[in-house]
């Protein structure tokens, strides 16, 4: 197959270097294009690996030199030092808030009433208040959003930086191998990968051993790759063409996908070695490298989330239903005028009727601005924006606003064990050796327990079938499994680990890295006597079936009889029931003549797997977080099952899983990631039922294919469902077996919740409704895929999220409950008043006061509750429920109905009712009466009523609609409290003294109301002299109606409005289902810093 090349460079260093940057990366786009071995082609084409010697100006056995001048080879190739960040400016990110049509459709509305209201209101001196308050509601909504999302770029940009700092790699530089940081790598040099390492550039593998690589973060590809060094991957190739004499004709004619049928040489940055050692010489770096590229090309789609889209529904429903009062009203206002001037009831006046013909628009605005809910997406900001602050204080940074309130909904969490369950400090707390078990516990063996050449044998195979080290300076490094056993050596008195590999640095011969296939790790060193002896350690349960014989604490051998074999098997049971990893420790001397390079048909050598002497059986104990049992009681409480996947046997995942509360039932069942994926197939495309597939994986992808992005699926479902209805544990799992798990979860409708820390978990952290990745071992490709990040590495803070996370979206109902009465009763309200009265009961500029100030003021009181544990009390929230509940539509369609009568009452027969106090002017009497003189503008049959006295500066505003502005503000400050609570609790007032945002915000309006009510005057057309005290209490006294109610409705069955549970579902037509504008643009954008 040929490559295309990417672009050729006329630079005058080509001269230099021999090469260009196209030709290097043809090769990286040959392995990933790859159809067979075309890579390697590729590369016996250039010459083979020695050939990039002179072609880089390196050396294979010295790599670069420290000496030789830099600047050309970073000006051709490029530097590896990670590209500055480019966070979004400020004025960018506010740009994106306002691009929400809601927030446009407001902005719009506030200028035309600020111009209508300056030019052609009768009070144009304070007319223009209310677009002017609207666009300064705006500017709040966007500079709340803005400062967020900055503050979390930063946090996430400071966490990178901390990341990246603790990163090295070691290189070779003027013949010596150094640890650098991977921003020094440049094209060219030599570096060693090992076991673990995220590989930190595109290369060449010229040497290496067992070698396996996870490509997964990269391709999407779950199974380990092996590789191969360039001159044994050349072999393999010819060996395969010379068995396939057809395969090149072959693949010419058939779109089959032969990708790793034979090994590649080519290491991709980005990707994580999962076994083996290697080295590698580097040909491309930072953007040049499939790392770099990807990072460049990705594209960082801003989806919507569950709550943006229920919410998006709400608003649009609520927004459209005003626009339809909006309509109905002015039309109507339109045609009464027509009528009455058809009928003659009034003649033409052309100094007062264009300007009414005006003001009948502006009412018809009035509606629809009420109607906006404008305080939505305020309240969904600031309740994100506190929450996620609050969740960092908790140790969980979350990167992404659609995790944050999706883990309300989560009811499967799917938890490594190692370090998330437990605490990642492994230390020995059993050993059987010379036929005896010891309580490492209780203290380490005493002197004379083991003899001298038993002692040595231990300490060989522990010290040198080893990488692990303690250094004075740089402390415990590798393996904490490894540092364990190190440790129990110097309890016996031995600390000399690194001394005594320094005497054995010419007598290592071979060295089989630890494979998590095969389970074990191998060394073949030279003894004393000259002859070849082989350690051999892994899991305990692999690794004592090859075994013949066990030493004694005398250092001699005895054959393994059947009594003894039964010890061996009870006292591995006994461990791994008791939590405990056992490893087996075992040796075999070899002749001098041993076929070394001998493997079976899976590629594992054959001297480890007979024959061998058991040492010792080392029971290593990863203790349980003491908080972790109660926390995953606290799960299970509040509806989520909660799974651990685990690397470890059956039985010591069991045993772990019964310390943690996972298993808790005998039902409960614990199943081996091998038999887990034989029995449900594993993943497959859903479009072509095959695990490989020429499916694209994304959007980039699928610009130039025909078929859909590939969506994975279980193979066998209902395999799948069978055996995770009871499934606890899957224990001896893979990367591939969690992402199996997860798809299938999701398949079954669940929000799952998975944990990793690996780049070989990237795949199930995308995958799952909410990623965790670990803030202290993650990698950064990990942390790049998770929703949020455990800061702590422990599972109490994802049940801390969990709470977060239902709190959000409680706090939202909570406001939703408040707003959407508020603006039924104004539009309502408002509407019917100007179709009787040619009047609204309240003012533009009052329902400004009401909008603006108490729907801002609202969502940070209601938006700011704090979470309790009563959270875990009830199940998870569905992605399919609604969010407006029908106990919600009980509440907000109950209070509605009592503030309307209310209102209406006050509105229509206020006059009869309403009592007056005081003397002077302003104070006017009803006809033989103590109450108040009515205050409509107009009689419904259009005859004038308080009119002339609006234009009497000593007269003003009426005192009738004074209280029924007043007493509408309070009905909703009484209804605040009451819409703190969404479920029927009877005690509204339920810790409110927590929350002191909510308490200082309430007495602050209703300050802020007094005052408005004693001064406002014409500006909030309220009376020159305001209320009275007495006044004041006879409004107090309505408002306070509306506790009692609360408490009437609590008993009211909630089945009554299941018809409206049902409507607001099924048609757009019908209440809060119309779909519309998204509140797209309240997120947090972190993916780009």
């Amino acid at each position: 197959m040929k490559i295309e090349p990417l672009g050729e460079s006329t630079d005058p260093l080509v001269n230099i270097f021999n090469t260009t940057v196209a030709e290097l990366l043809n090769i990286v786009e040959a392995y990933r294009q790859r159809k067979l071995a075309e890579d390697i082609e590729l590369i016996e084409s250039e010459g083979g690996p020695l050939s990039f010697e002179d072609k880089l100006k390196s050396s294979i056995k010295h790599g670069l030199s420290n000496k030789e001048d830099q600047t050309e080879r970073i000006s051709l190739f490029g530097s590896n030092k990670p590209a500055k960040d480019r966070p979004k400016t400020y004025f960018q990110i506010c740009w994106e808030v306002l691009e929400d049509p809601i927030l446009r459709i407001l902005v719009i509305s506030g200028l035309i009433s600020l111009v209508i209201g300056a030019t052609l209101d009768e009070h144009p001196a304070y007319g223009w208040i209310e677009g002017f308050a609207i666009i300064i509601a705006v500017c709040v909504v966007v500079n709340v959003t803005a400062v967020n999302d900055m503050q979390k770029q930063k946090k996430f940009k400071e966490l990178k930086k901390r990341n990246r700092t603790g990163r090295v790699v070691t290189i070779l530089r003027d013949g010596i191998w150094s640890s650098m940081h991977p921003k020094h790598i440049l094209v060219g040099d030599i570096i060693k990968i090992e076991n673990g390492i995220t590989i930190p550039a595109d290369g060449i593998l010229i040497d290496g051993s067992q070698i396996e690589v996870v490509e997964a973060a990269m391709t999407g590809e779950n199974d380990n790759i092996k590789k191969l060094p360039f001159e044994e991957a050349v072999r393999i190739k010819q060996e395969y063409y010379l068995n396939n004499p057809g395969v090149l004709e072959g693949m010419k004619k058939s779109e089959e996908d032969k990708h790793h049928e034979i090994p590649s040489p080519v290491v991709l940055s980005g990707t994580n070695l999962a076994e083996g050692v290697g080295i590698m010489i580097v040909i491309a770096v930072g953007k040049n490298s499939a790392e770099g590229r990807i990072y460049d090309l990705a594209e960082r789609s801003d989806e919507l989330t569950p709550l943006q889209v229920k919410l998006a529904r709400v608003a649009s429903a609520v927004g459209k239903l005003g626009l339809v009062c909006s309509i109905v009203t002015v039309i109507t206002l339109y045609l009464r005028f027509i009528i009455e001037i058809a009928s003659g009831e009034i003649s033409w006046n052309s100094n007062e009727h264009p300007l009414l013909l005006v003001k009948f628009l502006i009412i018809g605005i009035t509606v629809l601005v009420v109607a906006i809910p404008e305080g939505l997406p305020l309240a969904v900001t600031i309740s994100l924006a506190y929450s996620i602050k609050k969740m960092q204080n908790e140790n969980n940074l979350v990167r992404k606003m659609q995790a944050c309130e999706t883990m309300g909904g989560a009811d499967q969490i799917c938890s490594d064990k190692t370090g998330t369950l437990t605490q990642n400090l492994m230390t020995v707390s059993e050993m059987w050796a010379g036929n005896q078990a010891l309580n490492i516990e209780a203290g380490p063996p005493s002197q004379g327990t083991f003899q001298a050449e038993f002692l040595h044998l231990l300490k060989e195979s522990i010290f040198m079938n080893s990488s692990a080290f303690i250094d004075p300076v740089k402390g415990k490094q590798g393996s904490k499994t490894e540092i364990a056993m190190i440790l129990l050596m110097q309890a016996l008195g031995h600390s000399d680990c690194i001394e005594t590999r320094k005497t054995y640095l010419d007598r290592y011969h071979r060295i089989f890295p630890f494979s998590s296939k095969r389970k074990k790790s191998s060394i073949i060193i030279t003894t004393d006597e000259g002859k070849l002896r082989i350690h051999v350690k892994g899991a305990s349960e692999v690794v004592s079936g090859c075994c013949t014989s066990f030493l004694t604490v005398d250092g001699k051998s005895h054959h393994i009889d059947n009594e003894t074999s039964k010890v061996i098997q009870n006292m591995i049971l006994r461990m791994t029931d008791n939590a405990l990893r056992v490893i087996a420790l075992t040796y075999r001397e070899l002749p001098i003549d041993v076929d070394i390079e001998k493997f079976d048909s899976m590629g594992f050598p054959e001297l480890e797997k007979s024959n061998l002497t058991l040492i010792a059986l080392i029971g290593i104990r990863d203790p349980i977080r003491p908080e972790v049992p109660g926390a995953v009681k606290e799960c299970q409480r509040a509806g989520i099952t909660v799974r651990m996947v685990t690397g470890d046997n059956k039985a010591t995942a069991k045993a772990i899983a019964r310390e943690c509360n996972i298993i808790s039932k005998d039902t409960q069942t614990v199943m081996e990631g091998k038999d887990f994926s034989i029995k449900t197939g594993g993943t497959v495309c859903k479009e072509c039922k095959t695990k490989i597939c020429p499916c694209p994986r994304n959007s980039k992808e699928a610009k130039n294919s025909t078929k859909p992005i590939r969506e994975d699926v279980v193979a066998d479902l209902e395999a799948f469902k069978e055996i995770v209805s009871n499934l606890a544990v899957l224990a001896r799992s893979q990367p591939d077996d969690k992402y199996t798990l997860v798809t299938g979860l999701k398949q079954l409708g669940h929000v799952v919740a998975v944990t990793g820390d690996g780049t070989n978990d990237a795949p199930a952290l995308s995958k799952a409704d909410i990623g965790f990745a670990m803030g202290i071992t993650g990698t950064e490709m990990a942390k790049e895929s998770a929703g949020i990040i455990l800061l702590d590495d422990n599972f109490k803070s994802i049940v801390r999220a969990v709470i977060w996370g239902r709190n959000i979206y409680d706090n939202i109902r909570a406001f939703l409950q408040f707003q959407i009465t508020v603006n039924i009763v104004a539009v309502i309200s408002a509407m019917v008043g100007a179709i009787t009265i040619q009047q609204s009961p309240l003012t533009s500029v009052q329902l400004l006061w009401v909008n603006l100030i108490m729907d801002s003021f609202a969502s940070l009181a209601l938006a700011t509750d704090p979470p309790t544990d009563d959270h875990l009390n009830r199940p998870p929230y569905k992605k399919t429920e609604f969010i407006i509940e029908k106990r919600m539509w009980k509440h907000i369609i109950g209070q509605s109905i009592v503030q309307l009568i209310i209102m209406f009452c006050m509105m229509y027969a206020g006059e009869w009712f309403l009592p007056e106090f005081g003397s002077g002017t302003s104070i006017l009497y009803n006809e033989n009466t103590d109450y108040v003189i009515s205050g409509r503008t107009y009689n419904p049959d259009g005859s004038e009523n308080y009119k002339p006295y609006l234009s009497d500066p000593n007269i003003g505003p009426s005192r009738q609609f004074t209280y029924i502005f007043n007493t509408f503000v309070l009905l909703q400050l009484t209804n605040e409290v009451n819409a703190r609570k969404i479920r029927d609790e009877v005690n509204a007032f339920e810790r409110i003294l927590k929350n002191k945002i909510f308490i200082g915000i309430w007495f602050f309006t209703f300050a802020m109301q007094v005052l408005i009510i004693s001064v406002g005057s014409y500006a909030f057309s309220c009376h020159l002299k305001g209320l009275s005290v007495e006044q004041w209490m006879i409004c107090i006294a309505f408002s306070a109606v509306s506790f009692v109610w609360r408490i009437a409705l609590v008993f009211i069955p909630t089945n009554i409005f299941s018809k409206v549970h049902v409507d607001e579902n099924r048609s757009s037509a019908r209440l809060l289902s119309i779909r519309g504008s998204s509140l797209q643009r309240e997120r947090i954008n972190l993916n780009t810093t």
